[in-house]
């Protein structure tokens, strides 16, 4: 921890360090807000403002979000935001398989022949995700406009729900993309949970999930741990002010809200390709 702090002084100057810890603060108002930040928001940041490839990018998302989401948990907790029981059937399903996409990834990203297709590969897998997550925030918008009630998961819905989980885990483990886009949704259309609840538990899962994808990452060489640490302690501050905001907010204002970081987040990747 010394040293990283030693290279933190050393690598920034302090107007390198005021701009991190201000996309620090946006980040952590983002992910307790909507639960979206690890790959949407994080990563078009880390790529356009920072310039790192996709899977360095990835690599060092998944540490901040691992570190922020420890903040934002906790206070999802307390403000009693988290559906124990779904978050174990998401889990169920996914952590074996983030483990093993996450060493595969590591692993091509060390062999030059199949780096530029893994970094190609993983740049078109994000902006795919946040296609899809956006049209599914937008279907979800309308029926809550129309007034159509969630609906109550089944046994068979749970089950789907351990398969999604497997879904969520390969692609969160391999683009950082997952929380707030992909495990939201889950949450929200398939096992229907209300849009608070789906924002709480989303977090506390991506938090096991990235944590899993920041020690594969890192230990592989494939993450920027002193920015990490720089944007991670920004985001404390905007994450309790967050999550405050969301026990006052309708479920319409969180869709809407949802909707415009992730269309935010996709031009900021778009620009930057």
């Amino acid at each position: 921890m010394d040293y990283l702090i030693q290279e933190i002084f050393v690598s920034f100057s302090f107007y390198e360090i005021c701009i991190r810890l201000i996309f620090g603060c946006l980040i952590g108002l983002c992910l307790g807000m909507t639960g979206v930040g690890g790959g949407v928001f994080i990563i078009p940041v880390l790529q356009v403002a920072f310039g790192m490839n996709p899977v360095l990018a990835v690599g060092t998302a998944s540490v901040i979000s691992a570190l922020v989401k420890v903040n934002a948990a906790v206070s999802h907790i307390m403000a009693r935001n988290v559906s124990w029981k779904e978050v174990a059937y998401i889990l169920v399903g996914a952590v074996p398989i983030s483990i093993i996409v996450a060493n595969f990834i590591v692993h091509l990203a060390r062999h030059p022949e199949y780096s530029g297709m893994i970094t190609e590969t993983v740049q078109r897998l994000i902006l795919t995700i946040m296609l899809f997550s956006l049209v599914t925030m937008l279907v979800k918008l309308k029926r809550e406009w129309a007034g159509i009630p969630h609906k109550t998961g089944n046994d068979s819905k749970k089950m789907v729900g351990i398969g999604s989980g497997a879904a969520c885990g390969a692609i969160m483990a391999s683009t950082g993309v997952g929380g707030g886009v992909l495990i939201l949704p889950t949450l929200n259309s398939i096992l229907g949970l209300d849009i608070k609840r789906s924002v709480g538990s989303s977090i506390v899962i991506a938090l096991v999930l990235s944590g899993i994808s920041a020690i594969q990452y890192s230990s592989g060489g494939q993450s920027d741990l002193a920015t990490a640490l720089i944007l991670t302690a920004g985001a404390f501050t905007g994450v309790p002010v967050a999550v405050r905001a969301v026990n006052k907010l309708s479920s319409v204002s969180m869709y809407i809200i949802t909707i415009a970081v992730i269309f935010i987040s996709l031009m900021l990747t778009l620009f930057g390709l």
